[in-house]
């Protein structure tokens, strides 16, 4: 995990803008929309702001020396081994199964990661999966048609996406459908234990990352004073709030209702995730007010400025689903469905410059979906039957999306050794 560092008087990078934001109508309506969804005006300290400012100049500096000792290794290629298949081992059998010789540093993040931090609580990482199993498919709504694709306006954050060739071809789909499966993995009931399907996950990723930030950073076009190091603490940090905390807010909007407990059941899921991933995890919200503070820095900090790398993503993001498997009805059906929800959770602005198209009438459907889903979650909690009823009809649809992105493929997170530019 990246050292936290004293972050105090030093000057913000270029592509961090929230000074210039903060007090800007945008900022108002922000916290304004903040405070009627999840009940907390934002009220962010300038501690957090210089933290956040700070970890996009910062990296995971033990990823990095294990992908340098994976992949540049001649003791490996000497011995004929397969780094992919030498990680996946390391990572499934744990760190008895490292040979510290060739591989210390491999060696000591998995000790580092199969190893539980003494904050976790395994009782809360259960209810966070119950929360989210409970909304079912709209948490995945929230995540793909307002985080997601709402996220592209900020053009610094997909950088190493039309670096790596991330937007060629079936790229796109592609990569949406493997993150789509690594949050389905982590959300598992005990599938973040050592060994488990979720842990392997998180930690291949962590290093298939460090990996990427290693190629763009010998890259001659890379900008680091721009767009801060490859991959960097802020941007993963900023991904995960958004696995957590713009889930709950694009739930919200949709009729679903979190109390406190809930709020930081998920927080907690997602910090732990944030610890087998090597992101600052310190830096991370660990309830309600902490969550929305962290929600206003990122929207203020993030400058929108949408490339045409990022009008390709959002482009290719909603017409992808007119591939969807079934009759052409069907895929119709399937790409406005999500036209519709884009316009309900992405706010207009965002949307202008994006370009995504109108859904006309039928983006007021989700309102009229409103107080129907605020029935089912108030009748999940008074009625324990139906909760856990909920819930598995929740997570069936849940795995019913992954299934029909991934059409059998299996994720393996392994290195796809590409370079657009």
């Amino acid at each position: 995990m990246a050292e936290p560092g004293n972050t105090q008087n030093r000057e913000h990078p270029p592509r961090f803008v929230y000074q210039q934001q903060a007090a800007t109508f945008r900022a108002r309506k922000t916290a304004l929309g903040l405070r009627l969804l999840l009940g907390h005006f934002p009220s962010p300290s300038q501690t957090l702001i210089d933290q956040v400012a700070a970890a996009y100049n910062r990296a995971d500096e033990t990823g990095d020396r294990v992908a340098q000792e994976l992949f540049n290794n001649p003791q490996l290629r000497q011995a004929n081994i397969n780094p992919h298949e030498y990680l996946r081992q390391a990572v499934e059998q744990g760190s008895a199964a490292v040979d510290d010789t060739l591989t210390p540093s491999l060696k000591t993040l998995i000790q580092q990661a199969e190893t539980p931090p003494l904050w976790l609580d395994s009782g809360k990482l259960t209810e966070a999966c119950d929360v989210i199993h409970r909304c079912g498919r709209f948490a995945m709504y929230a995540l793909g048609d307002m985080a997601l694709l709402g996220g592209y306006a900020n053009s610094d954050i997909t950088k190493p996406l039309s670096f790596t060739g991330a937007l060629n071809g079936n790229s796109s789909f592609d990569r949406v459908s493997e993150t789509t499966s690594f949050w389905f993995d982590v959300t598992t009931p005990g599938a973040l234990v050592p060994g488990a399907k979720g842990y392997c996950s998180a930690v291949k990723v962590r290093v298939m990352h460090a990996l990427v930030r290693q190629r763009l950073l010998q890259h001659p076009d890379w900008n680091t004073e721009e767009w801060g190091l490859p991959i960097n603490q802020g941007d993963s940090l900023a991904t995960n709030v958004a696995f957590s905390m713009l889930m709950i807010t694009g739930a919200s909007m949709m009729g679903w209702r979190f109390n406190d407990k809930e709020i930081e059941a998920v927080l907690h899921l997602w910090r732990y995730v944030a610890f087998l991933m090597g992101d600052d995890w310190t830096l991370l919200p660990e309830n309600r007010e902490q969550g929305v503070d962290w929600l206003f820095v990122i929207a203020m900090g993030s400058r929108i400025n949408p490339d045409d790398d990022s009008m390709a993503l959002a482009k290719s993001y909603l017409e992808n689903f007119l591939d969807v498997p079934g009759r052409p009805a069907y895929k119709k059906f399937v790409y406005w469905f999500h036209r519709m929800y884009a316009n309900w959770l992405i706010p207009a602005d965002i949307r202008r410059v994006l370009n995504i198209p109108s859904a006309y009438g039928l983006g007021l459907l989700p309102a009229l979906q409103f107080p129907f889903i605020r029935l089912m979650d108030t009748a999940a909690r008074f009625i324990p039957p139906f909760d856990r009823w909920l819930r598995r009809f929740g997570r069936n649809g849940q795995q019913y999306i992954v299934s029909s992105r991934l059409q059998g493929r299996e994720v393996t997170f392994a290195d796809k050794n590409t370079m657009a530019r």
